[in-house]
C-alpha cells in the first residue's frame, strides 16, 4: 500500500518535470514532512524485515526439527518395511516349530508311558522279589515245624512208653502177673516172643494216638500257615495256652537190652531186669 502511494507521488512529480516548471514558491516545510514520512515508512519497512528474518529463522529451527523427526519416522518405516519383508521366513520357522513341538509332545506321552511300563515292571519285579522271599521264609517254617513234629512224634511216644511201664509198674498184681514164677524156667524164645508182642500193641495203640495228636497238629500247622499268611505274624504261644498241650513232658529215651544179658544161667532174672529198666531210667531223669 505504501509503495504503491510512493509509485504515484513519483508519477505525479514526474509529470510535473515534463509540463514545465510552474512558478511556484519552494515550500520547506512540505519536504521535511515528506521526507519524514518516507523515514517512518523505511524505518517500518526494516523492523518488518527483521521481524520477518527471525520469523524466518524460527521456521528455519521447526523444519530442521520436523525434518529430523521425520528422517526418524522414515528409518522406522524403512526397518518396518523390512521386517514386513521378514514376515514369511518368520512364518515358516513358527510353522517349523509348531511341528517340532508335536513331535516332542509325542515324543514326551512315548517316554511317559514308557515309564510308566517300567514302573510297573519294578513294582512286579518287587513283588516278585517278595513273594520269592516271603515263599523261601515258608519253607523254611514248614521244615522247621516238620522237624518239631517229627520230634514231638518221638518223644510223645517215649513219654506214652514210659507211662504205660510206670502204670503197670505200679500196680504190683500187673508186675506180678507179667512176671514168670521163679521156679519155672522161661526161655529166652518166649521172653523174646511175649516182649515183641507186647512192644506191637503198645506200637499200635501208640500210632492210633500219634494219628490224632498229628491230626491236631496238622490243622494246628494250617491255621499258622493261613494267620501268617494274612497277618505276616505268628501267635504259637497262644494258640498252645488254649489247646491244653500243657507243659514240656520230661524225655528219656531207653536202649534196648543186650542179648548177652538174656544168655545167663538164671532165666528170671534177665525178664526182670528188662521190665524194671525204664522204671530206673525214668526216675534217674525225670
Amino acid at each position: 500500500m505504501m509503495l504503491e502511494t510512493l509509485r504515484e507521488r513519483l508519477l505525479s512529480v514526474q509529470q510535473d518535470f515534463t509540463s514545465g516548471t510552474v512558478p511556484y514558491l519552494p515550500e520547506c516545510s512540505a519536504g521535511l514532512e515528506l521526507l519524514s514520512r518516507y523515514e517512518d515508512t523505511w524505518a517500518a519497512l526494516h523492523r518488518r524485515a527483521q521481524e520477518c528474518a527471525s520469523a524466518g529463522e524460527l521456521v528455519d529451527s521447526e523444519v530442521v526439527v520436523l525434518s529430523a523427526h521425520w528422517e526418524k519416522k522414515q528409518a522406522s518405516l524403512v526397518e518396518l518395511q523390512q521386517q514386513l519383508r521378514q514376515l514369511p521366513g518368520l512364518k515358516a520357522d513358527l510353522e517349523s516349530l509348531t511341528a517340532s513341538l508335536t513331535h516332542l509332545e509325542a515324543s514326551f506321552e512315548e517316554v511317559e508311558n514308557h515309564l510308566l511300563n517300567l514302573e510297573d515292571l519294578c513294582g512286579q519285579c518287587e513283588l516278585e522279589r517278595y513273594k520269592h522271599m516271603q515263599s523261601q521264609h515258608l519253607e523254611n517254617y514248614k521244615k522247621n515245624k516238620r522237624k518239631e513234629l517229627e520230634t514231638f512224634k518221638v518223644e510223645l511216644f517215649t513219654c506214652m512208653i514210659y507211662l504205660d511201664v510206670l502204670e503197670k509198674i505200679s500196680n504190683p498184681q500187673v508186675l506180678f502177673q507179667t512176671l514168670p514164677d521163679p521156679n519155672y524156667s522161661v526161655s529166652l524164645a518166649e521172653l523174646d516172643a511175649e516182649h515183641t508182642q507186647k512192644v506191637l500193641d503198645m506200637e499200635q495203640t501208640q500210632q492210633m494216638k500219634l494219628r490224632e495228636r498229628q491230626k491236631f497238629f496238622e490243622e494246628a500247622f494250617q491255621q499258622d500257615m493261613e494267620q501268617y499268611l494274612s497277618t505276616g505274624y505268628l501267635q504259637t504261644a497262644e494258640r498252645r495256652g488254649k489247646s491244653g498241650a500243657g507243659p514240656a513232658l520230661c524225655v528219656a529215651r531207653v536202649l534196648p537190652p543186650e542179648r548177652g544179658w538174656d544168655r545167663g544161667s538164671k532165666g528170671m532174672r534177665p525178664a526182670v531186669f528188662v521190665l524194671l529198666l525204664p522204671l530206673l531210667v525214668v526216675l534217674g531223669f525225670c
